[in-house]
């Protein structure tokens, strides 16, 4: 069992952890990064940076001054929807680990039968997924210089 009790000192907490946290990270990290690097090598080919690179402005600060902000919409939008992969995710992991949480509740509920039980956790997962799609959106229109100032 992995669940963390208060009295537990702070290296059985860590092991209690380390799995269930590494299982939750490790399964969207590479997702992350490769979209990440995909995104910013995407805005490093286009003309205003190459621009920016004949000023010569340095590498550091065209990436955070010209092509981040514009690569952040992708990034953003992936990191959203692996936060909610994460949170629909976290079912599996309660499972497995024996943590006490909404998956073993929604896992117990179904062996149960228990529809109205199975049908709130389902839409409660439905309003964080949609939530956090719509947080993406927001971030992605704050941060894009070409979403703020439509032609």
């Amino acid at each position: 069992m992995s669940t963390v009790y208060s009295g537990m000192s702070l290296g059985e907490r860590l092991h209690a952890i380390v799995l269930p946290a590494a299982t939750l990270t490790l399964v969207i990290l590479a997702h992350m990064m490769r979209m990440t690097r995909a995104a910013i090598l995407s805005v490093m080919q286009s003309p205003y940076i190459e621009t920016a690179e004949l000023k010569g402005l340095g590498l550091f600060r065209i990436i955070a001054r010209h092509a981040f902000p514009n690569a952040i919409a992708p990034i953003v939008n992936v990191v959203m929807l692996n936060l909610a992969f994460l949170i629909v995710g976290v079912v599996v992991v309660e499972v497995i680990f024996v943590y006490p949480g909404m998956g073993q509740y929604l896992i117990d509920h179904v062996a149960k039968r228990d529809v109205p039980v199975v049908q709130a956790v389902g839409l409660l997962f439905a309003a964080v997924y949609i939530g956090l799609n719509m947080l993406a959106d927001i971030i992605a229109i704050v941060t894009n210089p070409r979403l703020r100032h439509p032609k």
